[in-house]
Order: structure tokens, then C-alpha cells, then sequence
């Protein structure tokens, strides 16, 4: 039997990391693997790692986002070179962010990615090595207990941070020096309302305009990169709040100091730990959702509705246009309010309608696209790709010299 052993730190934003890493170990659970939770910041971790170490060749670590990934002993080796313990990363943010964790080396530890795009990046860029991308998946129903659709309290919820772009450019203003800031800015009015394939390609065409030359990946293309990620995403995210707080929407999550309800319909609920969000999401008819400027899978929150019965609202890609067809009505564009206000009004128009396309979806989708099919293939790709069963696929040593030398023909008498 395999032992799971999942990393997690009790001080993240809203408890969120644990959260999700919780239900992935009860889905490990329920595929039979044996399944050990792991406070990194606990004062008993060594000895629990240490206490490993007999089983290590049935063991594999997971983590996110890097949290875990960097331990080292004090002769300063990798912990997980040291215990042969493998370890898989499932990295939910862009590689340009803390980009040493993502280029990290080593035969123990496994890059793993939520959005197949953030993958593509390391490849193209960082140059690791072998990537993998592995969507989170529909969670187990069980984990948000779904109430039937009469029970429902017909409002939406948007549990998402706000930004301030203005309070963003400020910051940017007095960060960065003249020449970056003014690259940075005129990347992001190419970038708005694209996907993140495309910045590479921008920044590098956008800095070249003002004479500087950048290589993708490097630290400088990383600093314009990471800012021009917050910064669309601070936009959007503020454009969607905005049109939102005119219908019956709960918005979760801090920092929404500057959007006005007074008088409408919506309600600000200020920050709640993933837990609280996760057990109300069931009671909602929606759950309005933002993908990371990512066009190949779908934000975790719309997973975690499909999985709670309640429908997603959304902003639409090429994965959701290719595996979630009955959404198309509840979902809008990268761009501008008017596809949101239409979103959120076919789902209030016909919530019967819009319910019956979720499960439609659900049915579809699961468990091909579940969270269990996910945790199976990250044992697997861990297993039997990295650590010692990776040693089975190194190149061939090469051949003795003169192996393949043909034999010198005997002289004929």
C-alpha cells in the first residue's frame, strides 16, 4: 500500500491550501492509500518524515504551490533527496511567481501544475525538464452536500479578493524603475483580455520597442510578467465586482473596500475561511468564478460548484467550450460587463433551465474530469517517473568503443 504523505501549512490566505489539500487526502483515502497529514509547521515534522523512512519505497510527498518543496538538512541538501521520499508540486499560480521553485532540480521532485497553460510556460521557458499538468478535477459531491434546487436561497456567490488597480500602479510606480514601469504598462494595454500564452510574446515585442531585450523567463521579464498578471486580474476582477453588485450576489473575501453596495443588491461579506465557503456553497443557485488569465482548464471554484450542484458562472475558454457546452449561457467574455449582466441574468431567468445544464455537465464530466481521476494520475506520474523508479529511465550508457566495428574481413590466401 502506498503512503500519502500531504503537506500542508496551517497559515495560508483563508486556510485555502490546507483546505484543498484536505479533500485531495480523502480522495486518496477512498482509492485505499494509506494517507498522513502534514503540518509543515508543526514542531513534530522531522520526526514524522523520519518516521517514513522504513517504508520510503511506498512513500511520495504532495504540496502546494511549492510550500514543502525547499526543505533542506543542515549540510544543506534537499530533504527529499536525502529521505528518497519523491514529491509532487501542484502549482496553482503563474511560474513567473517565485520562479527558483519552479525551476528547481532534482530526481525526487515532480513539477505539477492546475492549468496545462502554467505548464506550457516551464517548458517553453524555465526548461526543467518533464512537466505535467493535472486539472483539479470535480471533488467527490459528498464534500459540499449540495441542497435540492427548491432549497436553494436563489443567490450567487463571488468569493474572491478585490484589488485595487489604481493602488497597484501606485505601488508599481514607486518600485519600478521609469523604463520597466513604462514597458510594464504599455504590455498591459496589449494583454487586457487575453490569455497568459500570449504575454510572453508581448512583453518581449513591447520591451524591444523601448530598446530593451528581454529573455523569457529571466528575472527582469519575470518582474514586468508577475506585475502584468496582478494587474489584469486586479481589472477584471473589479469590472466583474462592479456589475455584480446589481443582482442578488454575496461577495466573500477582503480587500472590496472601494465597491459601493449601498442600495443594491448584493452583499459584502468580507474574508471566510475555505471551510465556512466550501459548506455554504451548496446553498447557493450560483457561484460566480474568474480563471487566471488560463484558456486550457477551468478555476477550482468552478470544479468545486459542479461538485456542490450550484451553477457556475464564468468567464468562457476553450476548455469550458470544448467539455462544458450546456454552461455557453452562463458564462462571459475577457472583456467589458455587458456579457456578465447576461450571464447572471439567464441564470436568474431560468434557474430550472440553468440547473439542469449543471448536472448535464456534472454527468459528463465526472468522473472523467474528477478530482479522484486526478489524484490517481499523481501517484502514478510520482510513482514511477521520479525517485528511484526514475533511475529505470535514464539514456543507455554508451556503448564499449569498437562495439559496432564491423569484423576485419580474413585475407584470402
Amino acid at each position: 500500500m502506498s503512503v500519502i504523505c500531504v503537506l500542508y501549512s496551517s497559515h495560508t490566505t483563508y486556510d485555502s491550501l490546507r483546505g484543498i489539500l484536505a479533500m485531495a487526502a480523502a480522495e486518496f483515502d477512498r482509492l485505499g492509500y494509506e494517507v498522513q497529514m502534514v503540518d509543515l509547521l508543526a514542531p513534530d515534522f522531522g520526526a514524522r518524515i523520519n518516521a517514513l523512512l522504513p517504508r520510503k519505497a511506498e512513500t511520495m510527498a504532495i504540496g502546494f504551490s511549492g510550500i514543502g518543496l525547499e526543505i533542506h538538512t543542515k549540510d544543506g541538501q534537499l530533504l527529499w533527496d536525502v529521505a528518497q521520499i519523491p514529491v509532487f508540486t501542484w502549482f496553482c499560480d503563474h511560474p513567473c511567481y517565485f520562479a527558483r521553485r519552479h525551476t528547481l532540480q532534482s530526481r525526487y521532485a515532480v513539477h505539477g501544475y492546475v492549468f496545462p497553460d502554467h505548464a506550457a510556460f516551464n517548458r517553453d521557458h524555465l526548461r526543467t525538464g518533464a512537466v505535467f499538468a493535472t486539472h483539479m478535477g470535480i471533488p467527490d459531491p459528498r464534500f459540499f452536500g449540495g441542497m435540492p434546487p427548491d432549497k436553494r436561497n436563489g443567490r450567487l456567490v463571488f468569493a474572491k479578493s478585490g484589488w485595487n488597480p489604481a493602488e497597484l500602479e501606485r505601488t508599481y510606480r514607486k518600485t519600478l524603475p521609469p523604463k520597466l514601469f513604462a514597458i510594464l504598462f504599455d504590455a498591459i494595454a496589449e494583454a487586457q483580455g487575453k490569455f497568459c500564452s500570449t504575454f510572453p510574446e508581448i512583453i518581449r515585442t513591447v520591451a524591444a520597442e523601448h530598446l530593451v531585450y528581454l529573455t523569457p523567463g529571466g528575472d527582469v521579464f519575470n518582474a514586468i510578467l508577475t506585475r502584468l498578471d496582478n494587474y489584469t486580474r486586479a481589472v477584471r476582477t473589479c469590472e466583474v465586482g462592479a456589475a455584480l453588485a446589481d443582482y442578488p450576489v454575496d461577495i466573500i473575501g477582503g480587500g472590496w473596500e472601494h465597491l459601493d453596495c449601498t442600495g443594491r443588491q448584493a452583499r459584502k461579506l468580507g474574508a471566510m475561511t475555505f471551510d465556512a465557503m466550501r459548506e455554504g456553497l451548496g446553498s447557493y443557485l450560483g457561484a460566480v468564478s474568474l480563471n487566471p488569465n488560463v484558456d486550457q482548464s477551468v478555476h477550482d471554484r468552478v470544479f468545486f460548484a459542479l461538485s456542490a450542484g450550484t451553477v457556475p458562472v464564468f468567464d468562457a475558454n476553450s476548455f469550458s467550450t470544448t467539455h462544458m457546452p450546456h454552461l455557453a449561457p452562463y458564462t462571459f467574455g475577457q472583456q467589458g460587463t455587458a456579457s456578465v449582466a447576461a450571464a447572471v441574468e439567464a441564470l436568474l431567468a431560468d434557474p430550472v433551465a440553468a440547473q439542469l445544464a449543471n448536472a448535464a455537465t456534472f454527468n459528463e464530466l465526472y468522473p472523467r474530469f474528477s478530482m479522484s481521476r486526478s489524484m490517481q494520475d499523481i501517484h502514478e506520474i510520482t510513482m514511477t517517473i521520479a525517485g528511484v523508479p526514475g533511475t529505470r529511465l535514464l539514456p543507455a550508457e554508451p556503448a564499449p568503443p569498437n562495439v559496432w566495428a564491423p569484423t576485419a574481413k580474413r585475407a584470402v590466401a
